[in-house]
């Protein structure tokens, strides 16, 4: 086994008001088969025993290193912690994990054998068990195997989890900070984009906890789907151009986009008016396109204002063409 200086694996945690969840999720880490690893954690401002809970493990096993932060900031400070983890990690490997999920006692292992073996795969993954509040298994998220056909899924739909995904540590390995709720879409859409190959075992290697108060369960839907929308659109320019339009893109202008009374940009509206329609989302729809027409009442593109008299059985058919 290496030393603390230089483990073969960094696993890289993020914690905010997890008392509930977050012994499971350490136990699960720290019983691994798997034990050359350094547990870099990330204390965000929590204002319940989070901290005096990640303390007590700290004291007892020497593995674990505590990065407190002096601010939390949301979403974005969700990202700018998996960056600072990143920043701070020694390991050849990186590996994710949730404060509120439990992870197989093999994970590392497995996961760190294959790529040991297979130096063409850049990130491991696998699909994984879904479970409530209470530890119950309520179902399960499949994805495919295979680096081709998860690159094929991958388009229009996730296909590596990201609390269970294990890479190679490179220097030019980030999350990108505007990219809020789909920041792991994100930076898989662009390591597509440079050749990197994914796997997947299909064996459940992670327990993924659904929670109904999740920070992503409360924002809304058309605002996160949105985002989504602009990452896929990010990789196709990039994929066209060898560049793409993030050092431009303000995403205060999404998390705003349906307050009636906040000025958007004609371009900004449009996308997420196209994003509602492809989502078959009508209440935001209606929403977007009165706005739409309250603050460019000229704009050639009032045409969208038909949809709004259409089913949403329409939409669908409809999305293929605008």
């Amino acid at each position: 086994m290496n030393t603390l200086n230089s483990p073969l694996l960094s696993v890289i945690m993020s914690v905010y008001n997890a008392e509930l969840y977050i012994k499971e999720a350490i136990d699960s880490i720290l019983n691994q088969t798997f034990r050359d690893f350094e547990f870099i954690i990330i204390e965000d401002c929590s204002t319940d025993n989070s901290l005096k809970i990640l303390e007590n493990y700290a004291s007892i096993d020497n593995r674990i290193c505590i990065v407190k932060k002096e601010k939390n900031q949301g979403a974005k400070g969700f990202i700018n912690n998996l960056n600072l983890g990143i920043k701070n990690a020694k390991g050849k490997y990186i590996a994710r994990m949730d404060a509120d999920d439990i992870s197989s006692l093999d994970r590392f292992q497995k996961q760190v054998d294959y790529l040991e073996n297979n130096s063409s795969i850049f990130m491991v993954g696998s699909i994984v068990s879904l479970i409530n509040a209470n530890d119950e298994l309520i179902g399960m998220m499949e994805t495919p195997e295979i680096d081709s056909e998860i690159k094929n899924r991958m388009i229009n739909h996730i296909s590596m989890f990201h609390p269970v995904i294990l890479f190679r540590s490179e220097k030019n390995i980030f999350y990108r900070e505007k990219m809020y709720g789909c920041e792991d879409y994100d930076l898989y859409l662009r390591l597509m984009n440079e050749g990197k190959n994914f796997y997947n075992f299909q064996e459940p290697l992670l327990k993924y906890r659904i929670l109904d108060d999740s920070i992503s369960r409360k924002e809304n839907k058309l605002v996160r789907w949105s985002f989504v929308e602009k990452a896929r659109q990010f990789y196709k320019q990039y994929s066209n151009n060898m560049k793409d339009g993030y050092d431009n893109f303000n995403p205060n202008n999404f998390k705003n986009i349906l307050d009636k009374n906040q000025q958007n940009s004609e371009d900004d509206i449009i996308f997420c008016i196209k994003s509602a329609i492809k989502f078959e989302d009508k209440n935001s729809l209606l929403l977007l396109i009165n706005k739409l027409k309250k603050q460019y009442p000229s704009s050639a593109n009032l045409k969208y204002k038909v949809v709004s008299f259409l089913p949403v059985s329409f939409y669908k058919i409809i999305n293929k063409f605008i």
